[in-house]
């Protein structure tokens, strides 16, 4: 299948934008802008750590920001500098040493360590698969599809239709796969996955008749209901399929190396995280506080049916468990198994993919 041209236009500006930050001397001049955001004075009295995500604003990296703002990180002689990319992976930035900690989806990480890569997790916070699956309400309801239809109608409903992404090997992606296999539809030959480089660009192309649907986190998709004449056909937060109802989605990677040389700040990054986790669960009307000034553009309906749908996805405490890890490693095994890849070594466990050090240090401090 061929897009049209705004959108052949996007995948390209995507990849150019993968090209300029994925060179190892462009990482390093990233680095550098990391380093000039922050006085040396205050850095060398606090202790600093960069972080990188794929957007810059979503409910997905809720707990960092509440965390920022209310100071969580501070109060552990943390200073968290934060950037955002706009593509799916981001994991060379740790690699060339960009950044200190990526922010992302386990499964992205676990393919990266199958790779012989020294990048590990060892900080959860989102634990649902909360990218959600929107299509045109008029396709919908033409296919008799809703959000409670069982999963294989939802994946079917996804045949012949162009469809948005954050880029291959992201968790959108693996998403709209995972629910074409189950309704006998192959993702390669019977749709068109398409990367959009950031959420206004997704929206944008469904509202011109570029896009059918696409794959993403709230609070694009919520605009879309909004705004762009679609509708959920999955709402991963709160009516996700029963195997993805404990699913770790968004979790904080570091490399061996900073691992080495950092263990104090990413300690202090996890106390600072659980802090954030307690008080969203805790006191929700604080979080929601925070949020609707975050998201101060937000019309009022549309704020609320966004918090609505996001309060439900953040763990209560920054650490998975093997019975998660297990989840994880079925749904990467099926997805490497549909594109005849191999499967994640059988000497491969949940303590390689997660290193509980610094998380368990940080809730021993917390008590």
């Amino acid at each position: 299948m061929s897009g049209s041209p705004r959108i052949r236009l996007a995948r390209r500006e995507m990849l150019q934008a993968a090209a300029a930050l994925g060179g190892v001397a462009a990482l390093q001049g990233m680095a550098s802008v990391f380093g000039m955001a922050v006085r040396p004075a205050h850095a060398q009295a606090l202790g600093t750590v960069s972080t990188l995500r794929s957007t810059s604003k979503s409910w997905l990296w809720g707990s960092e920001d509440f965390g920022v703002a209310k100071r969580y990180f501070e109060s552990g002689g943390l200073r968290v500098v934060q950037a955002s990319t706009e593509r799916g992976v981001n994991h060379d930035a740790l690699l060339a040493g960009a950044a200190d900690i990526v922010l992302g989806a386990p499964i992205q990480n676990i393919r990266v360590q199958m790779r012989n890569q020294p990048v590990v997790m060892f900080c959860a916070m989102v634990n649902k698969y909360a990218s959600n699956v929107v299509i045109k309400k008029e396709i919908a309801d033409r296919l008799g599809v809703t959000e409670q239809s069982p999963t294989a109608d939802k994946g079917r409903a996804l045949r012949g239709l162009r469809l948005g992404t954050t880029g291959p090997g992201a968790g959108p992606d693996q998403l709209l796969r995972w629910f074409m296999r189950r309704g006998g539809v192959n993702p390669d030959r019977e749709a068109q996955l398409t990367p959009v480089r950031g959420g206004p660009a997704m929206v944008a192309a469904m509202q011109r008749n570029q896009l059918d649907g696409f794959c993403l986190s709230s609070p694009t998709s919520d605009v879309a209901v909004q705004r762009a004449g679609a509708t959920y056909v999955a709402n991963m937060a709160t009516n996700p399929p029963a195997e993805l109802s404990d699913f770790v989605y968004i979790a904080a990677s570091a490399s061996r190396k900073t691992m080495e040389e950092k263990g104090p700040q990413l300690t202090a990054y996890c106390r600072g995280t659980a802090l954030a986790l307690k008080q969203i669960h805790e006191n929700p009307d604080d979080f929601k506080t925070w949020a609707r000034a975050w998201f101060s553009d937000m019309e009022e309906s549309l704020f609320e049916l966004a918090y609505r749908n996001n309060v439900p996805i953040y763990m209560r405490a920054p650490i998975m468990t093997e019975a998660q890890y297990k989840t994880q490693a079925d749904f990467l095994n099926e997805d490497q198994q549909a594109m005849g890849q191999p499967a994640i070594p059988a000497n491969f466990g949940f303590k390689d993919a997660f290193e509980l050090r610094f998380v368990e240090a940080a809730l021993r401090q917390l008590g």
